[in-house]
């Protein structure tokens, strides 16, 4: 008989670490404007990083704000709501982006002033975000947990089971070919139940 492997919990942010890392990026650059729009969409839609580096101009309208994954994990689309706070932050940035098919895009030789959508962008690759999300997490003072990008994912993941959404919307929201994957996010989001518990005073005579 096989012995069951048990499965490790991903590592997750609590809200006062998001809090702090999504004030590290300073809008008054076209830098920071761009990178707390990349972590918003992780922390609030639970994009992989791939997904984010991949998304084209043409997959977001943000006149319905609605944004297609195309060729996700396993070659899958799927069409997604972008919550309000998300997409005002998409909006600042497409304001000021580079020309691109891509809609993140490196601003390596863009200045701060002028017409900014005459300039050209190249894609913002997934390894410029991977050490952009570890960055700003020491700059938040994230110091005992090694923050990526798939830690943003999870915690979008475990905050949408707490606020009472469904596994089975969270699998299709995710991408997850399977709704068994998503459920270890119900797991997570009841350690905050197990911990109050703890700490429970019980009546007694």
């Amino acid at each position: 008989m096989k012995t069951k492997i048990r499965k490790k919990l991903p590592v997750i942010l609590e809200p006062e670490e998001v809090e702090s890392l999504m004030r590290i990026p300073n809008k008054r650059y076209l830098s920071g404007k761009r990178n707390l729009a990349v972590l918003s969409l992780m922390l609030n839609m639970g994009l992989r990083v791939s997904e984010v580096s991949n998304l084209k101009s043409g997959n977001i309208n943000l006149t319905k704000n609605k944004l297609r994954i195309v060729g996700g994990k396993g070659g899958k689309d799927r069409d997604l709501i972008i919550p309000f706070y998300t997409a005002e932050l998409l909006k600042e940035w497409k304001k000021v982006k580079p020309k691109s098919e891509w809609f993140f895009t490196t601003i390596k030789d863009v200045k701060d002033r002028g017409n900014f959508n005459t300039k050209k962008g190249s894609k913002f690759k997934i390894k410029n975000i991977q050490i952009m999300v570890k960055k700003y997490s020491k700059r938040a003072g994230i110091n005992n947990k090694r923050v990526s990008p798939h830690v943003l994912r999870h915690t979008f993941a475990t905050n949408f089971i707490k606020q009472g959404g469904n596994v089975m919307h969270l699998q299709k929201i995710l991408g997850h070919a399977s709704v068994s994957t998503s459920q270890i996010y119900i797991t997570l989001a009841l350690k905050d139940v197990e911990e109050a518990m703890a700490k429970f005073e019980e009546f007694k005579i």
